[in-house]
C-alpha cells in the first residue's frame, strides 16, 4: 500500500472517530434491564420489639384488627383461625378448620373475615366480631395470600400473578402481573397492602417484596435472611431438625401485618418462636 493510501486511510479513520456519539455520561439511579424495569431498591429495617409467637402455628396469614392479631395457620388437621394477644402471643380465640382443609391467608375489609383455602377452591367468610363464620364463596385457582385495598380483594395462587377480585360475588376485576428487573416474580404468598403498595412473602426466599400495584414492578426489597438468627431469644435448632415438621413443611419466613397507627410492620414465619415488630427506612 502506498503512503498516500495510509493516510488517506488514517484520516478518514479519525474522522469516523471523532463523530462518534459520546456515551459516557453518568445516569443516575438504579441500573435498568432491557426491559426498561429498574432494579428493586434495597429496603433497610430496624427491629423495635420481639413478641412471642406460637410454634405450633404454621402461619398462613397475618393480619392486625383493634390492637390484636389475626392468625391464619396451615397443614391438614392443623388449620385454623386465631385472635392473638400481642404481647403475649396466646390466643384468645382458636377456631380449628376441619379436615382435609388445608388454610392459607387471610384479610379483613369491612369488618368480613376472609380466610383462603390451598386446594379446596373456596374462601371462608366470618364475621370478625367473633369470628362467626358467614359463608363459604368458590375459589377457581389455588389460594396463597390474600390482602385488600380497601375496596378490592387482592388474591396470590402461587405464580407471578395477582388478582383483583370484587369482595361480594368474587368477581374477577383485574390481573396484575408481577416482574423485577429481571422478569416475572413467582412464588408470590403472603400479601399486605400499605401505604399504596402491596408487600408479598416469595415462598422459598427470604424477602419481602413491595411491588406497585399500578405497573406490578418490584420497587423494593427487604432482605430478611439474618431475621431469626440475629433477632430470636430462643433456640431455633427445633426448626432443622431432621423428621420435624419444620424441616419436612419449610419453617419459612411468612407473614406479614401492617400497624397503620405506628406505621410499623409485625412479620413472622411458619412455627417461627416470635414475632418482630420492624420500623423501615424508606
Amino acid at each position: 500500500m502506498s503512503r498516500h493510501c495510509i493516510f488517506l486511510s488514517l484520516t478518514i479513520f479519525l474522522f469516523l472517530s471523532c463523530n462518534q456519539p459520546q456515551t459516557t455520561e453518568k445516569v443516575d439511579g438504579p441500573p435498568v434491564s432491557e426491559s426498561g424495569i429498574p432494579e428493586p431498591r434495597s429496603l433497610t429495617f430496624n427491629v423495635l420489639n420481639t413478641w412471642p409467637h406460637d410454634t405450633a402455628a404454621f402461619t398462613q396469614g397475618l393480619e392486625l384488627y383493634k390492637g390484636e392479631i389475626l392468625e391464619s395457620t396451615g397443614l391438614v388437621g392443623r388449620s385454623s383461625l386465631r385472635r392473638v394477644e400481642i404481647k403475649t402471643g396466646k390466643s384468645k380465640l382458636l377456631k380449628k378448620i376441619d379436615s382435609p382443609v388445608f388454610a392459607e391467608g387471610v384479610t379483613i375489609l369491612r369488618d368480613t373475615v376472609y380466610q383462603l383455602t390451598w386446594q379446596d377452591h373456596f374462601i371462608m367468610l366470618y364475621k370478625a366480631e367473633g369470628l362467626y363464620p358467614i359463608r363459604r364463596a368458590d375459589w377457581t385457582a389455588e389460594g396463597w395470600g390474600i390482602t385488600n385495598d380497601g375496596s378490592s380483594l387482592i388474591i396470590s395462587d402461587g405464580s407471578d400473578k395477582l388478582y383483583f377480585v370484587h369482595p361480594g360475588d368474587l368477581k374477577l376485576q383485574r390481573v396484575l402481573s408481577v416482574q423485577d428487573n429481571l422478569g416475572p416474580v413467582n412464588n408470590l404468598n403472603e400479601l399486605e397492602y400499605a401505604n399504596g403498595y402491596i408487600y408479598a412473602n416469595r415462598w422459598q426466599y427470604d424477602y419481602i417484596e413491595k411491588i406497585d400495584p399500578k405497573s406490578g414492578h418490584v420497587v423494593g426489597r427487604i432482605d430478611c435472611r439474618d431475621l431469626l438468627r440475629k433477632f430470636s431469644r430462643s433456640d431455633i435448632s427445633y426448626l432443622t431438625t431432621p423428621g420435624s415438621i419444620g424441616e419436612q413443611n419449610g419453617a419459612v419466613l411468612n407473614g406479614i401485618a401492617w400497624d397503620a397507627s405506628s406505621g410499623h410492620f409485625l412479620i413472622t414465619g411458619k412455627l417461627w418462636p416470635d414475632i418482630f415488630e420492624i420500623r423501615l427506612n424508606d
